[in-house]
């Protein structure tokens, strides 16, 4: 009685402060459970509420419904309660954490042994058909997270076996939910055919199933398609049709999906009422998902949408506003991301570093076992030769002794030596290994898969099946085609490991780098306004009228001149500090033509740069600023992006105390 007392008080002060959002029935249910069982099914229900509406709430309760699994020693539960967790925290930009709570959820749902120990999930269905659920479940949320973290070919595979399970056990909502994110995952992966025979089957199902919770996303994924096919009267449609699903759900992640699409629409359209509505209700949705990583993000294109808007509608102040708004977002969201990818990465190889450990332990306890059999021989030795000077009689015998000794001494030697050249060779063996095996279980995964995918095409060539027989070859076509692909990659790997390549990203156009440094010097001032009200500078241009289009990659050298006049302002209004009223802070941009190039060149009279630093500015993650401040990647990306990118040069001119000056050249062609 004591515990369940224990148990309920915890639990109360987030019922009493849900009160206002959570029905009445879930409260009083859970006011009413009498035991533990009872009180898991109500707090489940709240998560499942606060789901897709708040990541905050939702996290809380599958936090309590995680302890009460554990503690009431539920496996399953305890399994399906992590992958709630890791859910929300995938939401939230908590990769890491994310990561640790499905691969301690899928340890458990793969051990058969947990089957029969559970509550409730299925009392309709087997415990194995119970114990399978949780496995495409975790399969699923694996799926969302290598989403988030751009693994594409994991994403697909966690999605496919998410629904190859959920067909053999005949689980059609979650054959949907898969179906519905493979769906949007193909439209990235620019294959609409396939984006949608999946998203067609997601809403054939989701009508079946009368499952409506997922309408408004799937709706979406479908507006999504349309567009690719350039049908954007369908696409508004299907949109229109999401914002009402959502709505009618109270899914506040389809509703804001489905705003945020119409806003692209309409801004697309010049649209500027249209898109400033749904710009603005995109924001007021954003900011009721909690203050997680993704909706930081989502905020600061809210933000560039409402800029976008005003600027249609030429209402510059508020343009403005929202556009330094936008920077300021974004600016916080990449360092923010890069240090959760970056824990994201550490926890996937820490399985590995473990490893790695047990082998450096290894390889030293067999380094000290031959110390010690050097010992050992040498100590043989010495007591031969003790018995040889003792023995003078036995000279003849103890001198055929010792031969033998030294005999098995040298070849002991020699399989030493061999020993430790065989040790080397196996680490870089391991080394190898370690390269090629993504590549290979790859191979092995989709192989496998394949191998169960023809089992399954055989019963629905003998059912009759057509459209699923189809559906499968295509599974099996495109599986052998990324066997193919990592095979040659592992091929490559072990003929040439030290060789790296990278694929330029974007397309090079015919661009006005006049008004593409005009407006990101103003765009990176007023965000640098956005964060500071204090702070005001000079802006001058000196601008190359007669200067020609420059065939470059207009989003990288926008890039590269919004990294150049970020530093330049942050300069000046550090000196702005130091020095006092006195001083006029002033940032310039300069362009011209030479002989086969355009000049641009970004000054400043700020703090300038010391000597003895001068050189390290262009390394990565070489920063100046305090801690949380910078990442030091911003001038290394804009050295690739001049030099390797569009075969340019820059140059650095600057005095401690007085300023600096960037030149960039890039050639006409």
């Amino acid at each position: 009685m004591r515990a369940r007392l224990k148990i309920l008080f915890l639990l109360l002060p987030a019922f009493a402060h849900a009160q206002q959002t959570l029905p009445d029935s879930i409260v009083n249910a859970y006011k009413n459970a009498r035991d533990d069982s009872a009180r898991y099914v109500t707090t489940m229900q709240a998560y499942l509420y606060f789901e897709e509406i708040n990541r905050d709430s939702a996290l809380y309760y599958a936090d309590r419904v995680v302890s009460l699994s554990k503690k009431n020693n539920k496996p399953l539960l305890t399994a399906r309660s992590l992958a709630s967790k890791g859910y929300q925290l995938t939401g939230m930009g908590r990769y890491a954490e994310a990561l640790d709570c499905l691969i301690h959820a899928f340890g458990i749902a793969q051990d058969k042994r947990n089957a029969s120990n559970s509550w409730f999930i299925n009392r309709q269905s087997t415990p194995e058909k119970t114990r399978l659920l949780m496995v495409a479940l975790i399969h699923h949320m694996f799926g969302i997270l290598m989403e988030r973290t751009q693994n594409t070919d994991q994403m697909i595979f966690h999605f496919k076996e998410a629904r190859r399970i959920a067909k053999s056990i005949d689980n059609p909502m979650r054959v949907m939910l898969a179906d519905m994110n493979l769906g949007n995952d193909y439209i990235d992966l620019k294959k609409i055919d396939s984006a949608l025979i999946f998203e067609s089957e997601a809403q054939a199902l989701n009508i079946k199933t009368q499952e409506k919770k997922y309408t408004g996303y799937i709706m979406s994924v479908l507006g999504d398609i349309a567009l690719k096919k350039a049908d954007k009267a369908t696409a508004k449609q299907y949109y229109h049709e999401g914002v009402r699903a959502a709505i009618e759900q109270k899914n506040i992640s389809s509703l804001t999906r489905n705003y945020l699409k119409l806003t692209n629409v309409y801004l697309n359209e010049n649209d500027g009422d249209s898109s400033l509505y749904f710009a603005k209700k995109t924001l007021e949705t954003f900011k009721t998902l909690g203050p997680t990583m993704s909706q930081q993000l989502n905020i600061g294109v809210a933000y560039q949408n409402l800029y976008q808007s005003y600027k249609l509608r030429k209402q510059q102040d508020s343009a403005f506003k929202y556009a330094g708004l936008a920077i300021a977002a974004k600016d916080s969201i990449f360092r923010i991301r890069v240090a959760s990818l970056a824990q994201f990465q550490n926890a996937s190889f820490q399985e590995q570093l473990r490893f790695q450990d047990f082998q450096k332990e290894r390889l030293a306890s067999q380094t000290r076992v031959k110390t010690y059999s050097l010992l050992a021989g040498a100590g043989v030795f010495l007591v031969i030769a003790l018995i040889l000077y003792r023995n003078n009689r036995q000279k003849h015998k103890a001198n055929q002794v010792l031969e033998n000794t030294l005999t098995d001494l040298r070849s002991t030697q020699t399989q030493l030596i061999q020993s430790e050249k065989m040790a080397s060779l196996g680490e870089l063996t391991a080394g190898i290994a370690h390269e090629i095996q993504n590549p290979l279980n790859f191979v092995n995964n989709f192989s496998e898969v394949n191998t169960e995918l023809i089992e399954e095409m055989q019963q629905e060539i003998e059912r009759g099946d057509l459209a699923e027989v189809k559906a499968i070859a295509v599974d099996i076509y495109e599986n052998e085609q990324k066997i193919n692909m990592h095979g040659k990659r592992a091929d490559s790997i072990v003929k040439g490991m030290l060789q790296h390549s990278q694929s330029a990203s974007g397309a090079k156009e015919p661009t006005s780098i006049n008004a593409l440094a005009d407006e990101y010097l103003r765009l990176s001032y007023h965000g640098l306004r956005a964060k500071d009200k204090s702070f005001n500078a000079e802006l001058v241009t000196n601008f190359d009228e007669k200067l020609p289009k420059v065939n470059v990659i207009p989003q990288d050298m926008g890039r590269v001149l919004l990294n150049l006049f970020n530093n330049a302002f942050y300069a000046v209004n550090q000196k702005q500090k130091i020095t006092g009223p006195g001083y006029r802070p002033e940032v310039s941009v300069t362009t011209s033509s030479e002989t086969g190039h355009v000049t641009i060149k970004v000054k400043d009279n700020g703090t300038g740069i010391p000597d003895a630093i001068k050189e390290k500015i262009m390394q990565p993650f070489y920063t100046t600023k305090p801690t949380g401040e910078g990442t030091g990647l911003g001038l290394s990306l804009t050295y690739d992006m001049v030099v390797k990118g569009h075969g340019g040069s820059i140059q650095v001119n600057s005095k401690e105390g007085e300023g600096s000056e960037f030149i960039i050249s890039i050639p006409f062609k």
